[in-house]
């Protein structure tokens, strides 16, 4: 056994492009297409403790709920593990939750992973993983948190209703198939001030009125995914995953996600894409939008999106997972 240690885990956020195979009576459902970018991050800061504490110190924390969720998950992990010692969790960075950054699932995973190496363990990828309890919806947020770059994943065996991460509990998780290392282009995240994020319950509400889709709806998302989304990252192609993105938001899915916002999204979007945008997307259920541009018309756009009452940071794809470090080497 190692020696008992204080940890220290940067994670990153990631962009979802969409869900897929969202219909009734499919081999497989949900399955996802999304990639992680380098801000902004979380950090996780592990120290052993006699129990199980976790404080969230961000700007924007989680509230009183889901901090007593990540609670419980850490006190069954370690049951799982056999482990006698208590953790220290503390949550920094500016990382915002409830946008479509996807930091439940790296927070979870971090704090989880810190918990172990604090107290001299290690657990793989596969036990954290199954011990966050995320990942049954989509694979995009459990698998970038280790490997970065672009996912996509095929879903899971159909069965149960369809529901997000946070609900999903049984296995297998989804299935992801090799990931793609994304091309240095240059995105633009723009946060919407005037809209409200939405919560946990409001999440699982929207899947409980929007489910299931028609048949071809998966299809089109599918085939948007895969040939065009997947492909484009794999040959560099900006084009083409340009006109993918903008594809997908035309999918039945991300259509009614976007349709939660109502004019005011569009209104947004519309006015990046006349300003010189190349494409527009909302990651996850938003309302957090991300633009690709050419790389000499970000700082307009960033003047643009300010105008139109967004907060803005210019960020890259990121080809790596978390980082990982001891405080007491």
């Amino acid at each position: 056994m190692r020696t008992l240690s204080d940890i220290e885990i940067a994670v990153y956020p990631r962009l979802h492009l969409g869900l897929l195979s969202m219909h009734a009576d499919a081999p497989r459902m949900n399955g996802g297409i999304g990639f992680a970018i380098d801000g902004p991050q979380a950090t996780v800061i592990g120290k052993p403790a006699a129990s199980v504490t976790v404080e969230d110190h961000r700007r924007w924390p989680m509230g009183a709920a889901e901090l007593d969720q990540l609670r419980a998950a850490l006190t069954i992990f370690a049951d799982r593990l056999c482990m006698r010692g208590g953790v220290s969790i503390q949550l920094e960075g500016e990382m915002r939750t409830h946008v479509g950054m996807g930091s439940a699932t790296a927070i979870r995973l971090a704090a989880l992973e810190a918990f172990a190496l604090a107290n001299g363990r290690e657990a793989d990828r596969a036990v954290l993983v199954a011990s966050s309890g995320r990942g049954g919806t989509s694979g995009i947020g459990v698998n970038s948190y280790f490997d970065g770059g672009l996912v996509c994943d095929l879903g899971r065996k159909s069965g149960g209703p369809f529901a997000p991460s946070s609900q999903v509990r049984t296995a297998p998780l989804a299935l992801a198939l090799p990931s793609v290392r994304m091309p240095d282009w240059p995105i633009l995240l723009c946060l919407p001030k005037r809209l409200q994020s939405k919560t946990q319950g409001d999440e699982i509400a929207f899947f409980a009125r929007t489910t299931p889709l028609p048949a071809y709806a998966s299809y089109k998302a599918s085939y948007v995914a895969l040939f065009e989304l997947y492909a484009a990252a794999a040959e560099v192609d900006f084009a083409a995953f340009c006109r993918g993105v903008e594809r997908m938001q035309l999918s039945s899915w991300k259509g009614a996600e976007r349709a939660e916002y109502g004019v005011a999204l569009a209104t947004i979007s519309e006015g990046l894409l006349d300003a010189g945008a190349r494409c527009v997307g909302m990651s996850s259920l938003g309302p957090l939008l991300f633009c690709l541009a050419d790389a000499g018309d970000v700082a307009r756009l960033s003047q643009v999106a300010q105008s139109l009452d967004c907060e803005v940071r210019e960020v890259r794809p990121v080809n790596r997972g978390r980082v990982l470090r001891s405080l007491n080497a």
